[in-house]
């Protein structure tokens, strides 16, 4: 399903920011981060602050569930290294421990070391989901965000 309405359980759009406090994007269209500068062969952090944004306050399921992310290539000369580029929902819960709870303010920074093989200018996008809830699935537009980093990569 192409809605981005609240699903069955209330999961929505997952939140994306680039900065703490910064604006916030959701849904496919996404928000674009400020352009980052890299150098051929020099590890560079790429980092983000992610959130569920789920209304479930009437459901009987927990009312904020663990975003996955993944750092992906969406644009240019040739392919990027990333340093562990995939983290699911799943993962993040078990990384954060039995009973550890979400509140509606807390966002999650995730970030990636990623190493460009070629000189020129690149989009990364980060797709951030929350396939962790119950009413959530790949297919439906509800459930992941994206968001943008322009870099350019110097020699």
């Amino acid at each position: 399903e192409m809605s981005s309405a609240p699903r069955a359980l209330g999961s929505l759009n997952p939140g994306i920011r680039f900065t703490q406090g910064g604006p916030e994007g959701s849904g496919r269209e996404g928000i674009m981060g400020p352009r980052i500068t890299a150098s051929v062969g020099t590890p560079v952090t790429l980092s983000a602050f992610v959130r569920d944004r789920g209304e479930r306050d009437e459901y009987e399921v927990p009312s904020l569930f663990q975003v996955g992310t993944e750092w992906i290539m969406h644009q240019g000369p040739a392919m990027i290294d990333f340093e562990n580029p995939i983290m699911t929902g799943q993962q993040r819960e078990e990384a954060a421990g039995e009973g550890a709870m979400i509140s509606s303010d807390d966002w999650t920074e995730t970030t990636t070391q990623a190493t460009f093989s070629a000189p020129g200018d690149y989009v990364i996008r980060l797709r951030v989901d929350n396939f962790a809830a119950p009413d959530t699935s790949f297919g439906n537009q509800c459930c992941w965000s994206n968001g943008y980093l322009p870099v350019t990569v110097t020699p």
